[in-house]
């Protein structure tokens, strides 16, 4: 019981420190919460909540994106070992009815699905091939230069290149975009900013 008054006796102590005020009444044993502070309370536990559902929802988004990459990866991989090792072009392509990428121009066409078991119920993707145009053939549509232009399906080459694209992987409103190298297909890493100063 002493420890419980004493404990009282520190809280008010601070509260007169904090608001110049104190808590404890006469024939008062313990102090309560002002509407302020459950209102303050609230109002935290609020801003915490749309947080946390915000970002779980950027979560699944990114979860399925990621999906989608893995399965490309996996693809395109393929594509350019078989386009090396049996000395013909094949051919990627993505199949939205089936959710998986197709890969052709052999005897066979081999598919890779995308692992949708996770997914929610109802999102919306687009995977989007975009071939990059060689610098002689931009054209100017409109007054804006178009450096890329949207194909079916993008070529792996017996010589282990490929022809270079971007891929746009849309989930929702999320987009997330990937060069790939044609000599090595990798992926291009966007340029370093040069941060040192020449004198």
């Amino acid at each position: 019981m002493t420890f419980i008054h004493s404990a009282l006796i520190v809280w008010n102590q601070l509260t007169i420190l904090a608001t110049g005020k104190s808590r404890i009444r006469a024939g008062q044993d313990r102090a309560g919460f002002s509407m302020v502070e459950i209102l303050l309370v609230i109002a935290l536990i609020g801003v915490m909540a749309s947080v946390f559902v915000i970002n779980f929802d950027v979560l699944i988004r990114q979860n399925e994106a990621d999906s989608l990459e893995q399965a490309f990866w996996r693809a395109s991989s393929e594509a350019r070992n078989r386009a090396l090792f049996e000395r013909r072009a094949r051919d990627l392509r993505y199949d939205p009815e089936s959710t998986a990428f197709l890969l052709e121009g052999g005897q066979e066409t081999v598919r890779f699905p995308v692992n949708t078991s996770d997914w929610t119920e109802g999102i919306e993707t687009e995977i989007i091939f975009n071939q990059r145009l060689s610098d002689d053939s931009y054209s100017l549509v409109g007054g804006k230069l178009i450096t890329d232009r949207k194909v079916e399906f993008v070529r792996f080459y017996p010589d282990g290149t490929c022809m270079p694209f971007i891929l746009s992987i849309r989930t929702d409103n999320a987009v997330r975009t990937i060069e790939i190298d044609p000599w090595s297909g990798a992926e291009l890493l966007p340029p370093e900013e040069d941060t040192t100063r020449r004198r």
